[in-house]
């Protein structure tokens, strides 16, 4: 996806900014200057809008501002590393020096809402951090990215597929839906649910000693329906779960069906309003 989206001007490393709100109008002002959108002040102001909804700042030292706008030319991002740390108006967080800013016409929201999820995804590994901090140039950031990029399958089957997945380790839900996201599942049903090891276990009392091999696991689970239209997508789901620890190969974690779908009546992909 890195292959597809980056563009060495918007690669900016050790800039002088003050604060957030020079830090915004550094950014605007430079994919404006590349032309990547239109009209920098309804950007600008789309771009604050959407901060008011939550901070960006999405872990210690990071923050993914972004935002959906038909001013945008087209899907970007554009990468600020800093020096020197700003405040982001995050206490918990403290002061920010890597920064993706990312911003998308309303038209390509699915790949926008997969390159949030990878980035997210990616720069929670604290490696992956401190070497895009040691760049000394554009070519070193190109480097890293390219070097982490997940392609996404594009191609459809002929055939069509129901995917059945079954969670039994729910905590980490937010990973779970991050990683259907970055796959490229946006249309899924989630229903919570309870296997039938978990009713024995939790809730009939004759079997009450069997709660001991649960090792003190959720009674709850999660069953994740969705419709592919390529079977590899489920693949690549799983090797991204892995990564997150959730290893569907281990005992007891959960698992994956897939049923070959003879016809669909309906649209079932769903909008999401950014």
């Amino acid at each position: 996806m890195w292959k597809e989206i980056i563009d060495k001007n918007l690669i900016v490393i050790h800039p002088e900014v003050k604060d957030k709100n020079d830090l915004f109008e550094g950014m605007v002002n430079h994919v404006y200057n590349h032309d990547y959108i239109r009209n920098k002040k309804k950007f600008i102001q789309a771009l604050q809008d959407r901060e008011k909804m939550a901070n960006t700042e999405l872990m210690p030292g990071v923050a993914l501002p972004h935002t959906r706008s038909n001013t945008a030319e087209k899907l970007f991002v554009c990468i600020i590393i800093l020096k020197k740390g700003i405040d982001y108006d995050n206490e918990e967080m403290g002061p920010v020096k890597l920064i993706f800013f990312f911003g998308c016409p309303e038209k390509h929201n699915k790949q926008y809402l997969q390159l949030l999820a990878q980035s997210s995804r990616l720069l929670k590994n604290e490696e992956f951090r401190k070497m895009l901090l040691k760049s000394k140039d554009k070519q070193d950031v190109i480097d890293i990215l390219l070097k982490h990029d997940e392609q996404i399958e594009k191609e459809e089957d002929s055939d069509r597929f129901m995917m059945l997945m079954m969670l039994n380790e729910v905590e980490n839900k937010s990973d779970v839906y991050s990683a259907l996201v970055e796959v490229g599942i946006t249309n899924a049903s989630i229903v919570e649910s309870s296997s039938l090891a978990q009713k024995i276990a939790f809730e009939m009392p004759v079997f009450a000693g069997l709660r001991l091999m649960s090792h003190h696991k959720s009674s709850n689970s999660l069953m994740i329906i969705s419709h592919l239209q390529n079977k590899k997508t489920a693949n690549k789901l799983a090797n991204l779960l892995q990564q997150y620890k959730i290893d569907l190969n281990k005992q007891g974690v959960g698992f994956i069906q897939l049923i070959k779908v003879e016809k669909v009546i309906g649209n079932f992909n769903e909008e999401i309003e950014m």
